[in-house]
């Protein structure tokens, strides 16, 4: 699904503001078949490839051929990331995953457009990312095929290797207030399912997220501060809202020492009212209700 895709991407620019592309193939675009239910379809990234210093926008369009409730996510990615020289992500995966929506995604033309993004500097890196991405219902029709084709070189840096710093299991907690449009948020893992619900007090079509985090990779933590725009037709509805994944199957191949990351995600609505707000930090036993 496009916005998986973009999310994988994006973590990849968290890494590398200072890069150059190799290889003239789209950074994001369509593998599907004429017979797949999301017909019609554009991504595409724009400048592509990124520009240093340069804000861009990912835009995807299409048509929806039924509601999308329920289904499977299925990829194989191969990615490559390092920061200060130092490698964070050595990873083969071919997995995949049940999902279940609520209300789901409607049928009908659909428009997603995120940005325009301006990514950190702060951090220098490289990163190879490559593979596809498959959509099915829940019937095992295929609904969209995303490929992925991103090699970021890095510019002129000290390359010195970081000591290293073992990612440890991260947890997702609410760091929501009152006053949210996105009340009763609950988060919770339980046999390799992850549910996350809340009931929005509006319908939400144009949004931002707002990123304050610091990646771990060695003594000293290194800040990221991200803001993404986010525009999606037909919406969020009003209403309540659920998300249930897994649990994940498949191969996954790993070298790189996964670092970790902490600090806090807000989702804030066009009044830049805040809608909700997450915080990722050490893994969590317990489901987490707000």
């Amino acid at each position: 699904m496009a916005i998986r895709c973009f999310l994988g991407a994006l973590l990849v620019g968290f890494y590398d503001q200072h890069w150059g592309a190799t290889s003239a193939a789209p950074s994001i675009s369509s593998c599907g078949s004429p017979t797949d239910i999301f017909k019609h379809v554009s991504m595409a990234v724009s400048p592509d490839p990124v520009e240093r210093g340069t804000p861009f926008t990912i835009t995807v369009t299409g048509d929806l051929g039924t509601d999308l409730t329920s289904g499977t996510v299925s990829w194989d990615i191969d990615a490559k990331v390092s920061v200060f020289g130092h490698s964070v992500v050595d990873k083969a995966s071919k997995q995949s995953s049940p999902f279940t929506l609520t209300p789901g995604a409607r049928a009908g033309p659909s428009k997603l457009v995120v940005g325009p993004i301006t990514l950190p500097g702060e951090v220098p890196g490289s990163a190879d990312i490559s593979g596809k991405v498959i959509v099915a219902d829940g019937t095992g029709a295929q609904v969209a095929c995303v490929a992925l084709e991103f090699h970021l070189v890095l510019g002129q840096a000290n390359t010195a290797p970081l000591p290293e710093a073992l990612g440890a299991p991260q947890g997702v907690t609410s760091c929501g207030k009152s006053g949210d449009h996105m009340q009763g948020v609950t988060f919770g893992t339980v046999g390799g399912v992850t549910t996350v619900s809340g009931t929005l007090d509006e319908d939400v079509s144009e949004m931002s997220f707002h990123a304050a985090l610091e990646l771990h990779t060695g003594i000293f933590p290194v800040p990221i501060s991200l803001s993404v725009p986010v525009s999606y037709s037909p919406g969020l509805q009003k209403g309540d809202v659920m998300a249930k994944v897994g649990p994940t199957q498949g191969a996954s191949e790993s070298d790189g020492a996964i670092p970790t990351v902490t600090g806090d995600i807000t989702w804030t609505d066009a009044n830049k009212q805040e809608i909700a707000c997450i915080s990722v930090g050490p893994s969590a036993d317990s489901t987490i209700v707000v």
